[in-house]
Order: structure tokens, then C-alpha cells, then sequence
């Protein structure tokens, strides 16, 4: 993460402390969503705040709705407390003092570095073990800052803001293990799958998952990862993009006669599975040969490009980030982020990772403009991802 040293205090900063720690250790150049290049630019900036003596140390890498620049972090110059601040009189707690702070975002940026680390709790990945991984983080946390989480306990009750939501989204990365270059591309459990078609049922009851039996599976798909992820895992079918996979999977020529009849601009696709509805009305095939996901091209010239994803675990994968990302999401909708904290605003943040995060997962489902997960997420009539 690189460090950042204050290049000079003004004499508004009267916190010893807090002046030793800036011009001695300084604070981690960015991490967990907060970036402190600024510090290094040149003298403190005072904020104006009346008779407070408060100074920028950055700012957050988000941004409030229709913002543009994020929110200030601000330092107390002389209590030492560090905040997040609007531009206005209002602001929230964020660390009671520059050492927490900078434990606080070097915790959030190690559980996402450990995740990439295929020993990592021996190789043990899935949504019980983000919720385990979440728990210990924040353990640590409140070891780091006892009096800021102490604050969350005492009424009104207000849990911290910023971190929470940072942790979160850092914790995603314990979804899936990556998997190797001549296997599937990740190794998805049936407990993701599982808590994926909980966060896709329509009817908002705990999830319906379907594994095909091999006899119903066709003697084309020879993919073997593909054939163990339909048999043993499964697939969610409570919501609408897998709904209509309980019976035995047939080709596309078979289930869509009338877009293959010999004009049609990926032919090859005839012989591919139809394994599920995309949203854009079309309908996911699936090569057995390879496992390889695409779209067909019913409705444009080209458009959208036929890649969707290298195969179902990236594609599940991808939806369960996203799904656990809408779901926060929409936890704070209606205002409710505003009646509880200040200034932090949690879908400022999600919305700015959630591209991201999902391209993440596949990079090549993002990699040009005619790719449908680009067109999704930069849809402005829809809001994008998380619209």
C-alpha cells in the first residue's frame, strides 16, 4: 500500500500525537476505499469549520450521488479524532486517533490479500467462510479502535461507518477459490450456490437448487467440470435465469428452431446447450466441449459479443458477488444510510466497487464495449449494475 508522511504540519495541529505519527509513520498511501496521496503534496489543508481545528488527510475513493469528488477525511487537529466530512458542518467518526486509522485500513486491505493466498485457511472458501473471515476482521478491528466500536454499542446505537461496508465488499474475495489453467475457473461449493438461489428467489423464500441427473445430461457435454458442477452442485432455479433448467438440457437448435434456420450469424452455436435466459432476452448457450458460456446474436449485427463468461463457475461466481452486493444495497435503500450515519452514504460505495468486482472475477466478460456485462453495468437507462 506505500506509505504517506505529511510534507508539513501547520501549527493548527496541536495533537502531539497525531503531529509525531504523520511526520514519522504516516498512514498507508491508499487502501479500503481511502486515499491519502494528498498528504505528501504539500502543508495540511485547514477546513474551514469555525472555531475546530480541522485539516484534510484525503478523501474517500467514492463518491456521494451526484458528487464530484468523495467525501474529506478530516483530522482533528487538536483531539486527534479523524472523521469523514461532506464539505459541511456535518461529519461521522472514523478512528479515534491516526494510529487506528491506519490499523484500521491495513486490516480491511489483509483480508482481501489473504484471500488470494490458495493455502488460506486451507484452501476453505465459500459464504460461511466470508462470514467467519468478516467476524475475525472485526474482532481485530474493535481491538484496534475499542472506543470507536464502543460508541456503536452505547445508545443511539450507531455502528461505525465506512468500515463495515469496506469490509464487506474485501470479504467477497473468500466467495470462490480460483482454480487452474486447465480446470474450471474457480472451485464453486454448493453452499454458494445455495445462498446464490436464496438471493435470487423471486418469491424471497430460501432458494430451490436443481442437480441434474447424469442421464439428463446430454452425451455432447463431454466438458467434465461442467458435467461434476450440474450433478453435484447444481444450478439456483427459484429465479429467472436458471428457472427453466429442471428439465434435460437439449441444443439450441432444438429449443430455438425458428433463430436457426440457416441464416442465422453464429451457426456454430446450433449444437450448443441452452442452459439458461440472460437479461437481455436472450438465452445463455453453452459449449460442452469446452464449457465456454455465450450469447447468441438474435436481435442485432453483432451485438452483444458472443463471449459471456469462461464457464458456469465464473458465471456463478460473478452472480453471487453481485447478488450479495445488491442485497447490502438494497438494505439501505429508501434513505436509511442518511438516518444512520451523518455523512457515509454505504450505496456510494458499493455502486462505485460493484464493476469492479465483477469484472474481476472474469476480466475477458469485460474486456471490450460489445461484451453484455459492460453493457449492463454502463446502462445508464437501467442505472447500471446496482440501478
Amino acid at each position: 500500500m506505500g506509505c504517506a508522511r505529511a510534507a508539513g504540519l501547520p501549527g493548527g495541529v496541536v495533537h502531539a500525537a497525531s503531529r509525531e505519527f504523520l511526520l514519522r509513520e504516516g498512514l498507508p498511501t491508499a487502501g479500503a476505499f481511502l486515499d491519502f496521496r494528498a498528504l505528501g503534496a504539500g502543508p495540511l489543508r485547514p477546513f474551514p469549520a469555525g472555531a475546530e481545528r480541522l485539516f484534510v488527510l484525503g478523501e474517500t475513493e467514492y463518491c456521494a450521488p451526484y458528487a464530484a469528488a468523495g467525501s474529506l477525511v478530516l483530522l482533528d487537529g487538536t483531539t486527534g479524532q479523524v472523521f469523514l466530512g461532506d464539505g459541511g458542518p456535518r461529519r461521522d467518526l472514523l478512528a479515534s486517533d491516526l494510529p487506528a486509522l491506519a490499523g484500521l485500513v491495513r486490516e480491511v486491505e489483509a483480508v482481501a490479500e489473504t484471500a488470494r493466498r490458495a493455502d488460506a485457511l486451507d484452501g476453505r472458501r465459500g459464504p460461511a467462510v466470508v462470514a467467519e473471515v468478516m467476524a475475525g476482521a472485526e474482532l481485530r478491528m474493535r481491538a484496534l479502535d475499542p472506543a470507536l466500536y464502543d460508541r456503536a454499542e452505547a445508545p443511539p446505537a450507531t455502528p461505525p461507518a465506512h468500515w463495515g461496508t469496506a469490509l464487506l465488499v474485501r470479504a467477497l474475495a473468500w466467495g470462490a477459490l480460483p482454480g487452474g489453467p486447465d480446470g474450471p475457473a474457480y472451485t464453486v461449493g454448493t453452499e454458494l450456490v445455495t445462498e446464490l438461489a436464496a438471493l435470487t428467489d423471486e418469491d424471497d423464500g430460501p432458494g430451490q437448487v436443481h442437480r441434474f441427473r447424469p442421464e439428463d445430461l446430454p452425451a455432447a457435454l463431454v466438458h467434465r467440470p461442467t458435467r461434476h458442477l450440474l450433478t453435484e452442485i447444481g444450478l439456483p432455479t427459484g429465479g429467472a435465469m436458471f428457472g427453466a433448467c429442471a428439465a434435460p438440457l437439449v441444443t439450441m437448435a432444438e429449443a430455438y428452431p425458428e433463430y436457426f434456420d440457416g441464416e442465422e450469424l453464429r451457426p456454430y452455436q446450433r449444437d450448443f446447450l441452452a442452459l439458461g435466459d440472460w437479461p437481455t432476452d436472450l438465452t445463455i448457450a453453452l459449449d460442452g466441449a469446452t464449457g465456454r458460456l455465450e450469447l447468441p446474436d438474435w436481435y442485432d449485427d453483432g451485438q452483444p459479443e458472443a463471449y459471456l463468461n469462461r464457464d458456469l463457475t465464473a458465471l456463478l461466481y460473478a452472480l453471487w458477488t453481485y447478488e450479495r452486493l445488491r442485497a447490502e444495497w438494497e438494505r439501505w435503500e429508501g434513505g436509511r444510510g442518511r438516518d444512520t450515519w451523518a455523512v457515509f452514504d454505504p450505496q456510494s460505495l458499493l455502486s462505485t466497487v460493484v464493476d469492479r468486482l465483477v469484472e474481476a472475477v472474469d476480466p475477458e466478460a469485460f474486456a471490450s464495449p460489445g461484451c453484455s456485462w459492460r453493457l449492463l453495468a454502463e446502462d445508464g437507462h437501467l442505472g447500471g449494475l446496482l440501478g
